[in-house]
């Protein structure tokens, strides 16, 4: 495969695609997270099986955010979070003779 270089101004090329847009859904699940009670469940409503793939992306986005790690799953087009508790650990207890 051989590459083509060249030098070009500035204003010869098209601009970069960021339109620096905020996601506005990631901001609405964000402040969800952030109002969660204890021991509550979130429940988030997609409009479609095809949108629940996008919106557990965007759970897993807020919850590196907000620094705390999230489980996630979903039935049909609902997907539900809620909050890991730190001090559970998941698996078997090891064996200890």
């Amino acid at each position: 495969m051989s590459l083509k270089f060249a030098q070009r101004s500035p204003q010869e090329v098209p601009s970069a695609g960021s339109t620096g847009k905020v996601n506005l859904e990631l901001l609405a699940i964000k402040n969800e997270m952030a109002k969660l009670g204890s021991g509550m469940v979130l429940e988030i409503e997609t409009d479609s099986i095809s949108t629940v793939r996008g919106t557990k992306m965007l759970i897993t986005k807020a919850a590196r955010e907000l620094g705390t790690p999230w489980r996630h799953w979903h039935a049909g087009s609902s997907v539900y979070a809620q909050p890991v508790d730190a001090t559970k650990k998941r698996g078997r207890p090891r064996k200890t003779d």
